[in-house]
């Protein structure tokens, strides 16, 4: 085959393997089960529409690093209990305006509010640099500031960093995410993370992802060594995913397992 003819079903096939996107639901159950024989039920809802289009980046719950379209969100979420039930909700949304970042949040859990306000600048499409500012009833007032960073490298395959820092210095995390494709359809997730408290210890977290194809995927995670997580996800078709996930905690004071099963449907 001429190469004039390889390139053009080239560049076809990739932009068929991409969906987009504008609308996202999530309904899920999370159940903890405590070594004490204490017990709680959550169930919660949420939703995200995005003012423009996304694009999936080879698996169809894979998005770029770095959002840049405009959005609102909000969800419910219910805890049953042994003795009693509490509820909570969260509304808001994300302006970008040239290459200004403004945001907006509310949530409230029973009797606490806590609202945040996002001013943001993209310096370039790869890296942008936010302040977030949180007041917590019963709280001070709390900012971090966070800089986000991703470099292609080449088709999907994506390498990002985010660092977040509190304005008292009391808090400090270092993330990362990686996406690579493999043979085929297949592809690959590594994200890790350490977490610094001024009051504690250190906290950090690796995990990995493995999409045999664009729509069913198996995950593993642990912080700490002390909780150790298994994840499934299932998509039906290219809008209806299903999601399965179990985890073991096993810390000094506290012994508990948690399934999760969620529902997602993405337009």
């Amino acid at each position: 085959m001429k190469l004039k003819y390889i390139l053009p079903l080239a560049l076809m096939s990739a932009a068929a393997s991409a969906e987009q996107y504008t609308s996202f639901t999530n309904a899920g159950y999370q159940n903890n089960d405590y070594d004490s024989g204490f017990e709680t039920d959550t169930y919660d809802i949420k939703s995200r529409y995005f003012f423009a289009p996304k694009e999936s980046l080879g698996p169809l719950k894979e998005f770029e690093y770095i959002n840049k379209a405009s959005n609102v969100y909000g969800g419910f979420s219910r805890l049953d209990y042994d003795g009693g039930d509490a509820s909570g909700s969260n509304l808001g949304g994300e302006l970008f305006a040239g290459n200004f970042k403004l945001g907006a949040s509310f949530s409230e859990f029973e009797d606490v509010d806590s609202n945040t306000l996002t001013l943001g600048y993209l310096f370039s499409d790869n890296f942008l640099l936010s302040l977030d500012s949180i007041d917590t009833d019963g709280a001070d007032r709390e900012n971090i500031v966070s800089a986000r960073y991703n470099h292609q490298l080449g088709g999907t395959d994506y390498v990002g960093f985010n660092f977040a820092v509190d304005d008292d210095l009391d808090y400090a995390q270092v993330s990362s995410r990686y996406l690579r494709s493999l043979a085929g359809d297949s592809y690959l997730v590594l994200e890790g993370s350490v977490t610094d408290y001024d009051e504690g210890d250190s906290v950090w977290g690796v995990g990995a992802e493995y999409y045999f194809t664009r729509t069913t995927s198996v995950g593993f995670a642990t912080t700490d060594g002390d909780v150790m997580a298994f994840d499934f996800t299932h998509f039906f078709n290219r809008s209806i995913a299903f999601n399965f996930a179990y985890a073991e905690t096993d810390e000094e004071f506290v012994e508990y397992d948690t399934l999760s099963l969620g529902l997602t449907a993405q337009f």
